[in-house]
Parts: C-alpha cells; structure tokens; sequence
C-alpha cells in the first residue's frame, strides 16, 4: 500500500523517496478522475500536485467519502515529509487541502499548527549540518577566479571547494600548502586552511569521501563550495541535497550563486535553442540566490544596467553585486542561508522534487527562455553600482 511505504520513508528520514510514492498515488487518482465517460474537469491532472485546492475543488462531488479520506491522508503524508525536506510553504499547501476534505480532523489541524510553528524554527534543525554553496556561471565568467579569492582570502573558515575538473583556469598552485599531508590524492589542503578537492563522476560519492576526510575524523567544515561546469544546469546539482539520503543528513544547501560575464551574457541569454532544451544561461540565473555582474570594467555603466534589467526578468529575488575580477565579501557569499525549496518549487521548477525530471527540457516556472519572470517582484529596482539588498520577500519564501 503506497500510504504505508510512505509512511516507512517518513520514519526512515527517507522524505524525497516518500515524496516520489506519494506524488504517485496522487497522479494516479488523478488519471482516474479526469478519465472515462465523465464531463471534463476543467483542471488539469497535475493540479493533484500543483494547486491541491483548486483541483479539489473541482472534482469534490465525484469523490466518495471513502476516496476523500484516501486523498486526505495523502496529503497529510505529504505535508510531513515536505517538512523534513524544508518545503514549509508547500507543506502548509498539502495540510490545508487534507482538512478541504475533512475539516474535522483533530490530527490534520494539529499538523497544520505544527507546520506553521516549525516554519520559525526550521532554520535551527540545520545548524549541525554542513552549509554547502553552488557556484554556477558560463564558462570565462570568473568562477574560478572568485574560488582562488576564496582560498587566498584570511576569512577564518575552513572551506572545501569541489572543483570539477573542466575549471577554465584551475586552482593557483601557489596557494597549495606544500607542507600538509595530503590524505587523499584529489584533496589537498590550501595556504589559509581550506580544502580544495577535484571530483570526476559521481558528485554525491566525492561529497561522502569528503566528509570522511573532515566531518569523520573530528575535523568539520565550516561551509562546502561546489563549482559547476560551465554549460551544467544547477538544478541536478541542487536536486542531490534532497535526493540523497547521507547528503541530506549532513548537508544542506545555503545557496546557489551566479557569476556572470557582463560582456557576454546577453548573446547566452538569447540563444535559441531547440523545443524542449533548456537555455543553461537562463537556468543558471533562475536558480541563483546570489549573482554577481561580474566583468564591469569590460563595458559601460549602461550596459551593465540593462544587463541587469534582463536578469531581473528572469529573477526578481536574487540579491545582486556588481564586480570586477570577482572580487567580492564572503559574507556576501557564505553562510548566506538563502536557499528556499519553496521559492524553487512556487517560482522556477516546480517539477523539481520528481525523481524522473529531465533537466534537459523546459520547466514550468520560467519555460526554457525568458520571457515570463519570477513572481513576487521587488518593490523597486536596484540602480547602485554595488547592489546589496535583495528583491521581494527574501527569506521563507524567498
């Protein structure tokens, strides 16, 4: 019964395989409803998962008494094991269509007081786990231009910086500390104390020999730096935090950060691309918590603006710098905790949490150019050289 395993993963910790089995029992019912002989709907099947309330809405005077119950405890698994993945928003969504069915229940409107109490002191339940940063950005844009700052930068923290091995520049030697045993051959220790590794292949077994290395032998990190390709789109790499179970345990994801070359953005940004293939550029700016305009001195101040105007059709919450040589404070970068899966799931992807997603293809919330933006816009529009506050509602639901 897809209730029980559900409720076996929400025991187990195992939140995104419980999610998957809960996502298809609903999708399930909702072939059935909208199928057969009966009048259209007029809602789509996947408002099941989308728009609970709208879709219940529609198809209530087909449903048994014994099918709402049925749906109801769905969405009340559902609502759990959002919980445990940090979706507070949308577990409060899945809470609130369980007492559409039943508004009588004690223990739906005892979850659903849980959901709004937790959502204040979520950010405490991930204090013990590592704070990981994504660094994305095309290649020439400075990526790993800003990880050399970071290694040579007296910040005081102990960082790792997985570095994929089509870097366009490659970590300065000069910054290795010759003098350190170097534990692993891929991971060495840096001049400031940081940890730079080389991961090729499997991300999540890099991230758990990682671990081992540090966290494992009483040595733990003050934050995880990983450094994308430069065509890669974020999005499996962001997946990972919540797909797996040892990285979501001892991890969590405090931000996706964007460099982006002034210069040439805009001709990426327009590329056309075949139906179904998402524009990376695009993909890499909708999903960034954090972007940097990097390159300023490579074209006027009013290029840079319009630069800046494009981005924020595609992203109106990410807070944004503009830089030269990538040169910027960590705490602009680090220890941000800006990552909201909510905000992934109401306004970029919301296909995101699916185990059989393409990344390939275009995604709901933004489609695969850039034409439509983000919701939730900034009341106005950055105009300084060095912006430093965000956009809209920056935080729970980001």
């Amino acid at each position: 019964m897809v209730l029980a395993s559900a409720l076996e993963a929400l025991a187990a910790e195992k939140y995104f395989d419980g999610v998957q089995a809960v996502n298809s029992a609903l999708e399930s019912i909702a072939a059935d409803l909208c199928s057969g002989e009966q009048q259209p709907l007029g809602v789509e099947e996947i408002s099941i998962l989308k728009a609970p309330e709208t879709f219940l809405n529609a198809v209530m005077p087909r449903l048994s008494e014994e099918k709402q119950g049925e749906i109801a405890q769905l969405y009340d698994v559902r609502s759990k094991l959002l919980m445990g993945l940090g979706a507070h928003k949308r577990a409060h969504v899945d809470i609130s269509a369980a007492l559409l069915l039943n508004p009588h229940s004690e223990a739906y409107l005892n979850q659903k007081k849980d959901v709004e109490t937790r959502q204040d002191s979520c950010a405490d339940q991930q204090c013990a786990k590592t704070p990981t940063t994504i660094i994305t950005g095309f290649l020439g844009s400075g990526k790993t231009t800003l990880l050399n700052h970071i290694l040579e930068a007296n910040h005081g923290k102990k960082i790792a910086i997985i570095e994929n091995e089509f870097g366009e520049v490659g970590i300065d030697d000069s910054l290795i500390n010759t003098k350190s045993a170097v534990t692993e051959e891929n991971i060495v220790e840096m001049n400031n104390g940081c940890i730079c590794c080389t991961v090729r292949g499997d991300l999540i077994a890099g991230l758990k020999k990682l671990h081992k290395q540090t966290t494992g032998k009483g040595k733990p990190l003050d934050g995880i730096i990983i450094e994308t390709t430069g065509l890669a789109d974020p999005a499996p790499v962001a997946q990972t935090f919540f797909a797996d179970d040892f990285v979501q345990a001892n991890m969590v994801l405090d931000g996706i950060l964007t460099v982006v070359d002034c210069k040439h953005v805009m001709e990426h940004l327009k590329e056309q691309k075949p139906d179904g293939i998402v524009n990376e550029a695009v993909e890499q700016i909708a999903f960034a918590d954090r972007l940097l305009l990097n390159k300023t001195d490579l074209v006027t101040p009013g290029y840079v603006d319009e630069v800046q105007t494009e981005i924020r059709v595609i992203n109106r919450t990410a807070q944004i710098r503009r830089t030269q040589n990538s040169r910027i404070d960590m705490d602009f970068i680090l220890g941000i905790k800006a990552f909201s899966l909510d905000k992934v799931l109401d306004q970029v992807n919301d296909g995101f949490l699916d185990a059989e997603e393409e990344h390939g293809h275009s995604h709901g919330g933004h489609g695969g150019g850039h034409d439509g933006g983000h919701d939730g816009g900034h009341g106005h529009e950055c105009t300084d050289s060095d912006c430093t506050h965000g956009a809209g509602d920056h935080g729970t639901g980001h």
